[in-house]
């Protein structure tokens, strides 16, 4: 997901499927998650919107020398960190004239770092304004190169991604997007920490523009920090939940922010006591297996879904936000874009 868009002053429509004695399942959730042994903390990279997340907007396909740049050098910072991170890929940004085998080489050595690859969508529409066939053809036409490179690597596609982490607008339209995507063979990819960085590579890209050294400075710097806020408030939630550390999944974007950033932010999430893992090593864990009954217009990280299941308030309008200034300036951003 590359945007998340922010409906903090509303309330949200929130449809919960009834569910057989939520007390009930909630109780034996928590008894067969515990253990005497508190797991060794680790985390999940993912990284969406390859090859490139453009500054302003989630729609433009960026310039060449830049991806390139951008993606060897987050590439690079995840292998000399031993990172198994997965990029989500949406493969109309590969459709420019003229550059078409330069950009597939982007993902081709994106797997030759020894990284793997998701599906994110052909062209990153929201789920929740897009008819169901069209959110199916969307997938399909997303996975046509992504497959191909992977199978060239005896590898299969085995993950998808929902821009905007929008899962579907009802839930007959969740459901028969999820037995779509299984007869696909296809996965959900799942977030648990979603740190809003696409606001920060927003206005970095405007000081990038404006030659302003010290509000990219400060753009990177405060950064960091509310990614401090996030993994200290969200493994909070995470302890009150299921009474234990988790694999956490934390969304990322292929941007400018992250290449110059993501050497100081591993190194900070391995001071935290992280090991980096692989998506499938999560997605084995049982907490896992605990039912997404979410339908609404915002893209949640999925411990706040989880909540309904144990028949708690989703309770998202309290998750820390970035700072008032990035919030601010990043949308006066996006839409002077819009008015492009």
């Amino acid at each position: 997901m590359s945007m998340r868009r922010i409906f903090r002053t509303l309330a949200p429509t929130i449809l919960i499927v009834a569910s057989v004695s939520l007390a009930a399942f909630a109780g034996l959730h928590r008894e067969k998650l515990t253990s005497r042994t508190a797991p060794q903390r680790t985390i999940i990279m993912t990284v969406d919107d390859l090859p490139g997340a453009e500054p302003g907007t989630d729609h433009a396909t960026s310039d060449l020398k830049q991806l390139q740049r951008i993606n060897r050098t987050i590439a690079a910072i995840l292998k000399a960190h031993h990172v198994p991170a997965i990029g989500f890929v949406n493969e109309w940004k590969l459709q420019v004239p003229g550059e078409r085998d330069a950009r597939a080489a982007l993902l081709a050595d994106w797997l030759a770092a020894g990284l793997t690859l998701g599906n994110h969508t052909y062209s990153h529409p929201d789920f929740q304004i897009t008819p169901l066939l069209q959110f199916e053809d969307e997938t399909i036409r997303g996975e046509v190169v992504t497959r191909a490179l992977m199978s060239a690597r005896g590898q299969s596609i085995k993950y998808f991604r929902h821009p905007f982490l929008n899962t579907g607008p009802t839930p007959e339209a969740k459901a028969a997007f999820e037995a779509f995507l299984k007869e696909r063979g296809y996965e959900v990819a799942p977030v648990t920490f979603d740190c809003a960085d696409w606001m920060f590579n927003d206005i970095l890209g405007r000081a990038i523009e404006k030659k302003d050294k010290k509000l990219a400075e400060k753009t990177k710097r405060e950064y960091l920090e509310y990614m401090d806020t996030i993994f200290s408030y969200f493994e909070g939630v995470t302890r009150n939940l299921f009474g234990r550390d988790i694999p956490q999944i934390l969304l990322t974007h292929d941007s400018e922010l992250n290449a110059e950033s993501f050497d100081a932010l591993l190194t900070r999430i391995e001071r935290r006591g992280y090991k980096f893992v692989p998506l499938e090593e999560a997605l084995a864990d049982p907490a896992y297996s605990t039912p997404d009954k979410y339908i609404g217009p915002e893209g949640i990280s999925w411990l706040n879904r989880w909540k309904i299941a144990f028949g708690q308030d989703p309770d998202f309008r309290h998750n820390p936000d970035p700072p008032k200034w990035v919030m601010q300036m990043s949308e006066e951003i996006r839409k002077a874009h819009l008015n492009k």
